[in-house]
Order: structure tokens, then C-alpha cells, then sequence
């Protein structure tokens, strides 16, 4: 039997909670209706996991504040469908065709054991979307997601959605996040110290240039009020490698991943596309290899190897 990761997202009160689960199909096919507004992400499971990865819970948080604006796609879809389910709670089923524009399909099934040959025949790696709950509940929980998002944006924190349980996919992503602070990132300082160049007046204006033009990744530290630079982009001499300008273009831009987490968790988390190790640790000496992974996840149609 199959198995697969989720992330789902309720409301409790007015705040958005996350969870992250991992449970097989036939589970996800038995299990009893939910109560109240749920949003859930759920991606085939790869290579024996028995933990969704970080990078998946990080991408579906994305998606799911995509999702919660007010002209999104999901949002005009279950406006279509209201007519549809004029009593009680509704339960629809969506297949994601692009995270990074939070565009999807409705599937027209009607109950989990319709879903499950569509879903078991797929020989695709797609991420597929469920939402339960009344109209106006759904609507409410989009809201709050929503709000959420633009009261944390200038802090651009890994994960925006407060957890349910402590250790769950929030508590991970700043745990993740302190560890990779820990290698000491160089700053914007540091990058025109390397580089040769810079102002006395402002230090930081090169990086900036190099973040804006799309060449240098850089993420932001809030509790600092500045960026610091993943190392992976800068050779032994601290020259900035010629390859990194080619990776972001295909990454997600400055404005989908405002803080540039996004990016970094992906590019130092263990991935399939590049035999499970760490990209930025292989882009040093194979950057194409990276870049073509890249492409296959964030470039066209989507078929993520989590």
C-alpha cells in the first residue's frame, strides 16, 4: 500500500495551525470526516520516508498563502462550486498544477475512495490539495491565513503559520534555520570585503545590487535587520561563482520567497533529484546537476521528488 506525507492547516480560534503527518492510503481513505475548515497538501511519499521533509512542509505553506489571497484560483473555484454543496460541510479534491502560482485542478470526485485509483495510477510526483468544511469556514480560515502572512512579511519568518504541537513543522523550520545561521554567513559587508569593492558609507549596497539583479541569494535575519549569504556561493577565495546567477533563475524569485528561506532550506536539505545529498554542498562541484534539478521542480510542470 502506498503511503503519503501531508501538511494541513486548520483554524483553532482565529489563528491558522499547522500539522505534519505521514499516514498510508488506505488510512487517508478510511479516515473519518474533519470538523470544521482544514486545508490539506499531500504528496506520495519517496525512498521509504517516514517524515514529510522539511522542504515539503516549507513549499506547502508557500502554496497555502498563495492560495489564501483574495483573487486566487482556489478561492474563485469554491466560489463556482458553493451552489454545489448548498448544505452542510463539502469535501473537494484539487490537484495542484503549479505551487509557485498557486494554480490548481478540481478533480471531480466526490469522496476519498473515488480519488484513490486516480491518485495510485499517477506516475507523477504531484502535490494534491483537499478542502474540508462549510463554505463559509474555509473562506474564514483563508482569511486568517492570509492575514497571518502580511502581519509576518517584513520578518519573512521559515514558516508562518503557528504550530498545533511544539516540535512540528514550525519549531523544525527555526531549528533549521538557527543551525544554518550558525555556519556564520557572510554578510553584506563581508560580500564587498571579499569581492574587492564596496562603499565606506554603505557597506551592504553591493550585496543589495547582486540580491536585486538576481545573482547572490541572500536571506534575511530579522533578529539582526540584515542578510546573510548562503556559502555555497562563493569559491575558496570567497569569489562569487559564476553558476549562481543561472541557479536563481530558476529558483524562486525575490518576490515568491521574500525572505529567501524558501531557497535556502531547499538547496541544504538532502534531495532525490540530486541522490539524496545536499545541493548546495553538490553545486560545488557539479552546479549543472543542481541546476537541472532545480528546473525539474520549480521550472515547468510539477512533479516534485521529495
Amino acid at each position: 500500500m502506498s503511503s503519503v506525507h501531508f501538511v494541513e492547516v486548520a483554524r483553532m480560534g482565529n489563528q491558522p495551525v499547522v500539522e505534519v503527518g505521514h499516514m498510508n492510503v488506505k488510512e487517508v481513505v478510511v479516515s473519518q470526516p474533519h470538523r470544521g475548515a482544514r486545508l490539506r497538501v499531500f504528496a506520495r511519499c519517496t525512498h521509504g520516508q517516514s517524515a514529510a521533509p522539511l522542504s515539503m512542509a516549507t513549499i506547502s505553506l508557500s502554496f497555502m498563502n498563495k492560495i489564501a489571497r483574495p483573487d486566487s484560483e482556489v478561492r474563485n473555484l469554491l466560489t463556482q462550486l458553493r451552489a454545489a454543496y448548498p448544505h452542510g460541510e463539502q469535501l473537494l479534491f484539487f490537484k495542484v498544477k503549479d505551487v509557485n502560482a498557486g494554480s490548481v485542478e478540481h478533480v471531480h470526485v466526490n469522496t476519498w475512495r473515488e480519488l484513490e485509483p486516480l491518485w495510485t495510477a499517477s506516475l507523477d510526483h504531484a502535490l494534491w490539495l483537499t478542502v474540508d468544511g462549510t463554505h463559509n469556514d474555509v473562506v474564514k480560515l483563508l482569511d486568517t491565513i492570509r492575514e497571518q502572512d502580511a502581519d509576518d512579511s517584513d520578518d519573512s519568518e521559515p514558516a508562518k503559520i503557528s504550530p498545533r504541537n511544539s516540535g512540528d513543522a514550525h519549531q523544525a523550520a527555526i531549528d533549521f534555520r538557527n543551525e544554518l545561521l550558525a555556519k556564520n554567513w557572510p554578510d553584506g559587508k563581508r560580500v564587498a570585503e571579499m569581492a574587492g569593492t564596496g562603499s565606506v558609507s554603505n557597506p551592504h549596497q553591493y550585496a543589495a545590487r547582486l540580491r536585486s539583479n538576481g545573482e547572490l541569494l541572500g536571506v534575511w535575519v530579522a533578529t539582526e535587520r540584515a542578510y546573510r549569504h548562503p556559502d555555497f556561493q562563493f569559491d575558496i577565495h570567497g569569489a562569487l561563482r559564476a553558476e549562481v546567477a543561472k541557479l536563481l533563475s530558476v529558483l524562486p524569485r525575490n518576490e515568491e520567497d521574500r525572505g529567501g528561506w524558501r531557497r535556502a532550506f531547499w538547496l541544504y536539505s538532502p534531495h532525490s533529484l540530486v541522490d539524496d545529498k545536499i545541493p548546495a554542498e553538490v553545486f560545488s562541484l557539479s552546479p549543472q546537476l543542481v541546476i537541472n534539478a532545480a528546473k525539474q521542480q520549480f521550472g515547468g510542470e510539477l512533479d516534485d521528488h521529495w
